[in-house]
């Protein structure tokens, strides 16, 4: 593979990164570097690349706009020419989302979805969704699917208490019919990943509702895999006594899915803890 098509292919799967990082990334695949890979030879490659309209530098503004980091002032970016025409297309979704036209609403919040990792918005940006997610269920599940990739990578919503607002109505609007859905599913993971209380409360609220075995296994991989592991082990105590409240109901059945959750959440954290710090076993 030529360097510039490694370049090209660098920039498609992690979008816009610092000319720096680029070059370290370039010869991280070519330990030792060999000929072909200094620096000067990758600067004239970019060079080449940007002549021919395949990559591009962005502007101080563009680096501003699109929310990268510049803690010194100094940052320069570079992306493919593509990946910057699709974020102004991008910037115009988000942009016509305060309009009253629910179908262009709609029609944009699925198309945020299409290109996935492709993009990057801002915090500022990402509370233009925030406002819609209790409009529509349509809206807040195409919303939350948003919401939640960025969260997934750091990138939150600016204003956090309206943002977790919504997402208590949404609980309360949407998901009441089943305690599993997809919609649920990501509320929980937003607010798991904000330390949110009611992760908890809607836990025993489900809890209390399990008649059968598989609802029971299906509540505890729900939460799970929904992020909530490190709320379930924080709140031990309150969760502690709730199975002893349960037993002392002969509530047995409720009552042993509260201490599978809980020993299923702290397993699962002891072990990511143990690979983070090298362990095997």
């Amino acid at each position: 593979m030529s360097i510039e098509s490694e370049i090209i292919e660098y920039l498609s799967v992690h979008g816009a990164v610092r000319t720096t990082e680029l070059i370290e990334a370039i010869r991280d695949l070519h330990k030792p570097p060999g000929r072909g890979y200094s620096k000067e030879t990758l600067y004239r490659r970019f060079k080449q690349l940007i002549n021919l309209g395949e990559i591009k530098r962005l502007t101080d503004d563009e680096v501003r706009v699109f929310g990268y980091p510049d803690t010194d002032g100094r940052a320069e970016y570079i992306d493919l020419a593509t990946a910057i025409e699709r974020k102004k297309h991008i910037d115009s979704l988000i942009e016509g989302l305060n309009k009253s036209d629910i179908i262009f609403q709609k029609t944009a919040l699925k198309d945020l979805i299409r290109y996935k990792e492709k993009y990057r918005l801002s915090p500022k940006q990402l509370d233009e969704i925030v406002k819609l997610l209790t409009k529509d269920s349509e809206i807040a599940d195409y919303g939350l699917q948003i919401l939640r990739m960025f969260a997934s990578s750091g990138i939150n919503p600016e204003t956090k208490d309206i943002f977790l607002e919504n997402l208590y109505k949404i609980l309360e609007l949407f998901c009441n019919d089943t305690p599993v859905n997809r919609m649920k599913g990501n509320v929980i993971f937003l607010l798991s990943a904000n330390d949110d209380h009611r992760v908890i409360d809607s836990l025993k609220d489900d809890i209390k509702k399990i008649k059968t075995k598989k609802d029971s296994d299906s509540i505890l991989d729900f939460y799970l895999q929904s992020g909530a592991a490190p709320l379930i082990e924080k709140n031990r105590s309150e969760l502690f006594e709730f199975e002893c409240k349960l037993r002392r109901e002969n509530e047995d059945t409720l009552a042993d899915t509260v201490a599978d959750i809980r020993t299923s959440a702290f397993d699962g954290l002891e072990k990511t803890f143990k690979k983070s710090r090298g362990v095997k076993k």
